[in-house]
C-alpha cells in the first residue's frame, strides 16, 4: 500500500519545486559565497554536513506548506484542476494532516539541532514563524487579494535569504572588502525572486478564478476584474524586465559575453513574450501557459547563478 502512495505523495509535495529550493540554496552557497570566502580569507559557519541539514530543512517548509495547501483547498482544486487533486483521491484529509505534522516535526528536529549548533537556540524562531506564515497563506490570506501573493514571493526570496542570513558575518564582511559584484548578485538575485513570483502569482489568480469564485474568495481578479489584474502583473512584469536589463548593463564591463547571452536570450526574451501574451490572454489554458512560462523564467534566474 505505501508503495501505491509514493508517486501521490511525491506530487503532493510538489518534488520539482523541492529540488528547485536545493539547487538555489546549493547554487548560492557552493558558486558565489564559499568561493568568495575562500579568496577573501573568511570563515564559513556552516559545514557540509550542517549546510545540506540547513538545505533539508528548508524543503521540509515549502513540503509543509503544500501538504496545508491541497488539504485546505481541496474543494477548490476540485474546480480549478480536477485531474491533479491528491488530497481527497489518493490521500485522506486526516492522512494529510498526519503527513504534514510529521514533515513539520521533522524539520523542527532539524531546526532545533541547527540553532542549538550555532549556539543560538531564538534562530529556532525562524522555522516556525515560515511554517505559521505558509499555514495563514493557505487559510487566510490566499484568498485576499495581494497578501497571500506577497507572502509566496517573500518565502520565494527567503530560500536564498536563509543562505545569505546563516552566513551573514562573512557575507557582510565581503562588502566592507570590496566584493560588491558578489553582494550586488545576491541581493539581486533576491529581488529578482521576489518580482518573478509576484509576477506569477497573479497570474495564477486569473487561473484559478472559477474555482476561488466558488468558494468567495476575495482574490484580486475576483476583487478588480481580468483586466485591471492583467495591468498590475503587466507592471510587475515590466518591473522584472527592466530589473533584468539594468543588470545587464552592470555586467557590459563586470560580465562575459556568454552571461550577456543568456540573460538576453535566457531572460529578457522570454519576459518580453510573457508580456506581449500577457495582454492577449484571456482564457485559462492561456493563463496556464502564461503561468508555466513564468515558471521557467523563475528557473532560468536560478540557472544564471550556475554562470558564476
Amino acid at each position: 500500500m505505501f508503495d501505491n502512495n509514493i508517486i501521490p505523495f511525491v506530487k503532493l509535495i510538489r518534488s520539482p519545486n523541492l529540488i528547485i529550493v536545493g539547487l538555489t540554496q546549493f547554487f548560492i552557497q557552493y558558486l558565489i559565497l564559499i568561493p568568495a570566502f575562500k579568496q577573501a580569507t573568511l570563515p564559513i559557519t556552516l559545514n557540509d554536513f550542517h549546510f545540506f541539514l540547513l538545505v533539508i530543512c528548508t524543503i521540509c517548509i515549502a513540503a509543509a506548506g503544500y501538504i496545508i495547501n491541497d488539504i485546505i483547498d481541496e474543494p477548490i482544486d476540485k474546480i480549478n484542476k480536477p485531474d491533479k487533486v491528491i488530497i481527497g483521491q489518493y490521500f485522506a484529509v486526516e492522512t494529510g494532516f498526519r503527513l504534514y505534522w510529521g514533515v513539520l516535526l521533522f524539520g523542527g528536529l532539524i531546526a532545533f539541532y541547527l540553532a542549538n549548533y550555532v549556539e543560538n537556540i531564538s534562530l529556532v524562531g525562524i522555522y516556525f514563524i515560515a511554517n505559521i506564515l505558509l499555514y495563514l497563506y493557505s487559510k487566510n490570506f490566499k484568498q485576499s487579494p495581494l497578501i497571500g501573493n506577497l507572502i509566496v514571493s517573500i518565502f520565494c526570496a527567503f530560500v536564498a535569504g536563509i543562505v545569505l542570513f546563516s552566513e551573514r558575518a562573512s557575507f557582510t564582511k565581503l562588502y566592507e572588502l570590496g566584493w560588491v559584484k558578489v553582494t550586488w548578485l545576491c541581493y539581486g538575485y533576491l529581488i529578482f525572486a521576489f518580482v518573478s513570483t509576484m509576477f506569477r502569482e497573479i497570474i495564477k489568480d486569473m487561473e484559478d478564478i472559477e474555482g476561488d469564485k466558488e468558494k468567495n474568495c476575495k482574490t484580486l481578479p475576483i476583487l478588480i476584474g481580468i483586466r485591471a489584474s492583467k495591468f498590475i502583473a503587466f507592471l510587475f512584469g515590466s518591473v522584472l524586465l527592466l530589473l533584468t536589463l539594468f543588470w545587464m548593463m552592470f555586467q557590459l564591463d563586470n560580465g562575459t559575453e556568454f552571461q550577456l547571452f543568456y540573460l538576453m536570450v535566457g531572460i529578457v526574451l522570454p519576459i518580453l513574450f510573457a508580456l506581449i501574451y500577457l495582454i492577449k490572454a484571456n482564457e485559462k489554458k492561456e493563463w496556464n501557459q502564461l503561468s508555466r512560462l513564468a515558471k521557467y523564467i523563475m528557473v532560468s534566474g536560478i540557472f544564471y547563478l550556475l554562470l558564476y
